[in-house]
């Protein structure tokens, strides 16, 4: 018998027919060869420090000597498509400018850090419920970093946030990805140039393939908390309801499933391995989730060799519900780190299959 977590999922993904009105313009599939089977330092090269970090205090709703500022920098990110490069210094400038905001305490910084990553089209008061509770639970300083076309960094044509990040418009949903990793990993370094000893990733969906993406590029977070996500993206854009403009789009371009397969194959991000060792992470998946299904988590998580990891009795939409059993696990797992000394994954000595071409 289905639950009604996995129903109210379907109803959802039905209900997004009426927030993706229109169709992505441009088929960009001839555009992809710079990415399709590119070595992973090309596909995600390394950040530096950045020096250009503006940092303003921003109004906090809450008392308990907590300070929010926000942080402002120009992105490290650098097209692989010429033709793309064009559109991110033109329509799309506004992803130029990475934010993100920095609750920590009023006498200054604490020694560990905790970076968000949120999800795409998440509800902007999932963070006002979920950051405020982490930095008390974890003793840690919180951050959470805005992704490319979604709030400030929208463009001014979009209907919605996030409308354009994962689209048939493949070039650009691939730079958004790319994008956000080097966005991240930037703020994590910025991070550790301030002092603090010990950075950890988080994220919710979108967010949580991020940060299993960070796991896999050196040098990696302390420790990470990927929620109801996973790296198996050809099977999310084939099977999630809300994706159905993004197959059909596809579909209208010629694009068939197993053209759609390939290409996600090529690109590779399903092959990369842990270099952040499996004690390090903690994976918090929901069993009926309809769009990151738990038959999928369970294959990246054998793979991934064996991680600790939460089950919630909750699907995609209904997670939220688990809030407080949530946090307490992310809390019982953070107090093990300071008595597991760090090492590398062993999995990060095997280099994944290359792809055919």
């Amino acid at each position: 018998m289905r639950s009604l977590a996995w129903s109210v999922d379907r109803v959802v993904g039905g209900l997004s027919r009426f927030l993706h009105l229109r169709s992505a313009e441009l088929n960009t599939a001839d555009d992809l060869g710079p990415y399709l089977g590119a070595p992973t330092a090309t596909l995600l090269p390394d950040p530096v420090v950045p020096r250009d970090v503006i940092r303003r205090r921003a109004a906090w709703p809450f008392s308990g000597g907590r300070v929010l500022e926000r942080l402002e920098w120009h992105s490290q990110h650098v097209s692989l498509c010429p033709n793309y490069q064009v559109r991110h210094k033109g329509e799309y400038a506004r992803n130029q400018k990475v934010s993100a905001r920095w609750i920590h305490p009023r006498s200054g910084h604490r020694p560990g850090a905790l970076v968000y990553v949120h999800g795409w089209l998440e509800p902007a008061p999932w963070q006002a419920l979920f950051l405020p509770r982490l930095y008390d639970a974890l003793s840690v300083d919180v951050l959470s970093v805005q992704l490319p076309f979604h709030g400030s960094r929208n463009p001014k044509g979009a209907l919605f946030h996030g409308e354009f990040f994962w689209t048939a418009d493949l070039v650009r949903s691939f730079e958004a990805m790319r994008q956000s990793c080097i966005d991240a990993r930037t703020l994590v370094a910025w991070l550790r140039a301030q002092g603090y000893s010990e950075v950890g990733v988080t994220g919710i969906s979108m967010g949580a393939s991020i940060a299993m993406l960070l796991a896999c590029l050196d040098p990696t977070p302390d420790y990470i908390v990927p929620i109801i996500g996973h790296l198996q993206l050809a099977e999310v854009v084939e099977e999630a309801p809300i994706f159905f403009r993004m197959r059909d789009d596809l579909e209208r371009f010629g694009i068939d499933r197993s053209r759609r397969r390939e290409i996600f194959r090529q690109l590779g991000l399903e092959r990369l391995r842990p270099r952040l060792a499996a004690d390090r992470q903690l994976w918090i998946m929901a069993r009926d989730d309809v769009y990151i299904a738990a038959s999928l988590v369970e294959r990246q998580w054998r793979e991934w060799g064996r991680p600790p990891i939460e089950w919630l009795a909750a699907g995609h939409m209904t997670f939220a519900w688990s809030l407080p059993s949530i946090v307490k696990r992310v809390r019982e797992f953070h107090a093990t780190l300071n008595r597991t000394p760090r090492t590398e994954s062993s999995l990060a000595t095997r280099p994944p299959p290359a792809p055919a071409r």
